[in-house]
């Protein structure tokens, strides 16, 4: 199960010194399964779902290998610099209890794990389906509670590291020196686009077809190249995302987790939930790796002046209110962003447009179609439909007379 898989993964990370040998695990949080909570009948089933992320996890970095491959035999690899990062946020727990469609995890459509295997098996072969264009099936939070290893939380959650750390490598044959000490300055993905220029030796352009640019955010990474132990440059950056926030400042991070769990099911109660009202945590990152000793009752200075950290960065980056993101996609989905037209005229071999364009048929919103069409007796097909394999709906005409 998954807090074994945890387990294992901490102690390999410290054998390698990936990790500082002083780290603590954190434990399971508030709302997440057990393995032993899990009925035996429904293991087989997590425990494949893990195995898929797993073999799609290897194929991905097969094929980064194929690029790298390829600039060796054209003879540029020495002199390429790349950046390798292997996700794009921490482990996603929005498969939430484990589901044969993500969909119906994301939109918190009730439908319990027993009933989805009893699908998965009658109408789809059972557990081999999983990982084929079949179904489009998300593992459980567990598994990414596990993936995110040594930190707290998932995706989706900015306050914590499980949410948004991942690992980065740096290559650089002609410039770089290969070794195997992990890099502990701390740094974020807009440091890439300010390590590009340096080692380039340009400046970021001051205006692209006539528009002023925003100054660059980023610091470069240029200086760990050759020097692991080179003391950090990037002093302060901030992080939020539907309402989960933080903030790094020197060593320190201060967080408030937010409204909502990825992987609860249940969902949150935003149009109660008061932002100011939130609980903060403070890190030494420091001494606390994995943010395992939260000092906010112990240091309540610190977290106050971190927390007005947190209201500059958050003024300078437009980051204000803080939880818009739900106003449409929880408060007025109503207001969601579509196209202004009434009529759309369809011609022969036009297949599809994309869904923003199309007439809106979202939840919480009422919409009526009226479809004129020219069709020879006895026709069949799809009419109109919206979605995929996933989720969705058809309008379609069956042998009509």
């Amino acid at each position: 199960g998954w807090e074994a898989l945890r387990e294992q993964t901490f102690q390999r990370q410290k054998e390698l010194g990936w990790i500082p040998q002083e780290t603590a695990l954190p434990p399971l949080q508030p709302n997440m399964q057990p393995w032993d909570e899990v009925p035996e009948e429904q293991r087989a089933f997590q425990t494949r779902l893990m195995e898929v992320y797993a073999g799609f996890l290897e194929h991905t970095d097969t094929q980064y290998g194929k690029i790298v491959d390829e600039l060796e035999a054209q003879g540029i690899l020495d002199n390429t610099l790349i950046f390798y990062i292997g996700s794009d946020n921490g482990a996603s727990a929005e498969g939430q209890a484990g589901t044969i469609s993500e969909l119906l995890a994301q939109n918190l459509i009730d439908v319990s794990v027993d009933d989805q295997i009893e699908v998965m098996e009658r109408d789809y072969g059972g557990l081999s389906a999983l990982g084929t264009p079949m179904l489009e099936s998300m593992y459980h939070h567990g598994w990414a509670w596990a993936g995110d290893t040594p930190f707290k939380s998932t995706k989706l959650a900015a306050a914590h590291f499980g949410g948004t750390r991942t690992p980065m490598v740096v290559s650089w044959p002609r410039r770089i020196k290969p070794d195997a000490t992990p890099r502990s300055q701390f740094h974020h993905v807009n440091d890439i686009a300010a390590t590009v220029y340096d080692v380039l030796g340009i400046d970021p352009p001051y205006a692209v077809d006539g528009f002023e640019q925003d100054p660059l955010d980023g610091v470069s990474m240029a200086y760990s190249f050759d020097d692991a132990s080179a003391e950090g440059q990037k002093t302060v950056q901030y992080f939020d995302i539907y309402g989960s926030r933080g903030v790094y400042q020197d060593g320190w991070f201060a967080c408030a987790f937010g409204p909502r769990e990825p992987w609860n099911r249940t969902g949150a109660n935003i149009a109660e939930w008061n932002p100011d009202e939130d609980q903060w945590e403070l890190y030494d990152l420091t001494q606390d790796f994995s943010q395992a000793n939260d000092l906010a009752e112990a240091m309540p200075e610190k977290l106050q002046a971190m927390k007005y950290t947190f209201t500059i960065q958050a003024t300078e980056n437009k980051v204000f209110p803080i939880g818009g993101a739900f106003y449409t996609s929880a408060l007025h989905p109503e207001e969601i962003r579509s196209s202004t037209l009434t009529e759309w005229t369809f011609f022969p071999g036009q297949t599809r447009i994309p869904e923003s364009m199309a007439p809106k048929f979202v939840s919480g919103f009422s919409s009526q179609a009226i479809i004129q069409a020219n069709v020879p007796d006895g026709a069949s097909g799809v009419l109109f439909c919206v979605g995929g394999l996933s989720g969705g709906f058809t309008a379609f005409m069956d042998d009509c007379a």
